[in-house]
């Protein structure tokens, strides 16, 4: 983990030398403050997610949330994002009673965006973030210890670090504003994350690993001469 986390932190520090050196030979341009951006999409479940407590494997969800962004410059941009998720069980034959439950996942962090044609009407961007994700997903507890009492619930697992990386690009529709498409691959450290119930701790277990597409809206703030 602290291997990837270093390489993020290289890869941020490494654009914002090559902005600080693009600044100094580009010649005066009108530039935007802030963007905000505005979003809806799929989330696509990987690797243990698919399998998680055995029987409670998280199916294809959804996603919305939104990023607040200061331009550093006019190619760079570091913000503040939020993303929620919910994903259907596909439960087994043997838990059916959960099919109709969900997973969740609430992920605040912190991103940088670098657009590779930030002078025209289309631009694609690259994307790195990182921050914490809280997973509510539901779980199967035994409240007394023999089996008697067993039952699900929604518990709340302590926050993991995550990560990812990622692309886009977006296209303006009107002067402060317009349109964009994105694609993520996150990561959560969320093997040791933990939750007591009813004098229980549970385990969270596993690391996840999701891929989501999102489109939405961004809008421009500060543009001017």
């Amino acid at each position: 983990m602290k291997k990837s986390v270093i390489l993020l932190a290289a890869l941020l520090l490494l654009l914002l030398n090559l902005t600080v050196m693009a600044q100094e030979e580009e010649e005066e341009w009108a530039r935007d403050i802030l963007e905000m951006n505005f979003f809806g999409g799929v989330d696509g479940p990987t690797s243990d997610m698919l399998e998680w407590n055995d029987s409670l494997g998280a199916k294809t969800g959804y996603n919305v949330g939104m990023d607040i962004g200061y331009f550093i410059s006019n190619p760079l941009v570091a913000g503040i994002s939020f993303r929620f998720a919910e994903y259907s069980i596909a439960a087994y034959s043997h838990d059916e009673a959960a099919a109709d439950l969900k997973h969740r996942i609430y992920n605040p962090q912190v991103y940088a965006k670098y657009y590779l044609m930030p002078y025209s009407s289309y631009s694609p961007y690259v994307k790195a973030n990182i921050g914490l994700t809280f997973n509510k997903f539901t779980t199967y507890v035994d409240s007394d210890g023999d089996g008697d009492n067993d039952r699900y619930r929604q518990l709340s697992y302590s926050p993991a670090l995550s990560y990812g990386i990622g692309a886009g690009g977006f296209i303006y529709t009107a002067d402060y504003g317009g349109f964009f498409i994105e694609g993520n691959y996150h990561i959560i450290k969320s093997a040791e994350s933990d939750h007591e119930y009813e004098g229980t701790t549970y385990v969270f277990g596993d690391d996840l690993a999701v891929w989501e597409i999102h489109a939405g809206v961004r809008i421009l703030i500060g543009s001017g001469d």
